[in-house]
């Protein structure tokens, strides 16, 4: 079971993954860090976010294998499998891998896809570590067998040669959106954003 201890040390982890991701960028303020918005008790969080590129690269960079294994994860992450079908109903695998080897997976399938502003992902992490997964889904509650698979629409706009991201998960519990906000969720996903920064600088 994810006890109060594991939770409190993850929220650590979280927090230190932020100072060190701080740290190594000069300990100044960083632009464009994001939180995660929510409604009301919708079971669900919304992050914006902007890129200096063009929105066709920015759609590239989300939906193709070779580009998302260069950007998608924390600093501390590689990438170590990656796939993507993008058509309907087709499949992905994405697997970071911290530095102690620890792997992450998450794997589903992509629809509603409108290139080059629009798709949808299915997102299962049943596949990651029981620690992960023990904070969404404690042993011994009503919630242990409540798939954990959450799902994502991706948008896309561009004005002037900006493009915004908007990411919209919603979450079959409300517990799901509290643990991603209270364990600190949006450091990843700012990280991930950094590393795609330099990723469209370079095009």
């Amino acid at each position: 079971m994810a006890t109060r201890s594991t939770r409190l040390a993850y929220r650590a982890v979280a927090k230190r993954k932020a100072r060190v991701s701080l740290l190594a960028r000069g300990g100044g303020v960083v632009e464009r860090q994001v939180e995660f918005q929510v409604t009301g008790d919708d079971p669900q969080t919304r992050l914006v976010r902007t890129f200096d590129a063009p929105m066709e690269m920015v759609f590239m960079a989300w939906t193709t294998a070779d580009m998302l294994r260069r950007w998608y994860g924390p600093h501390v992450t590689t990438v170590s499998e990656c796939f993507m079908d993008l058509t309907e109903g087709g499949s992905y695998r994405i697997t970071m891998r911290a530095p102690d080897g620890t792997e992450y997976p998450m794997f589903g399938t992509v629809h509603n896809i409108r290139v080059p502003y629009h798709f949808e992902l299915v997102v299962d992490l049943s596949e990651h570590p029981d620690d992960f997964v023990h904070l969404f889904r404690p042993l011994g509650t009503a919630l242990e067998f409540v798939p954990v698979r959450w799902y994502y629409e991706i948008d896309l706009r561009e004005e002037q040669g900006v493009t915004t991201a908007e990411v919209l998960a919603r979450y079959p519990v409300v517990e799901d959106r509290d643990v991603m906000i209270s364990t600190g969720g949006a450091i990843g996903w700012n990280e991930s954003f950094e590393r795609l920064d330099a990723l469209l600088a370079q095009f």
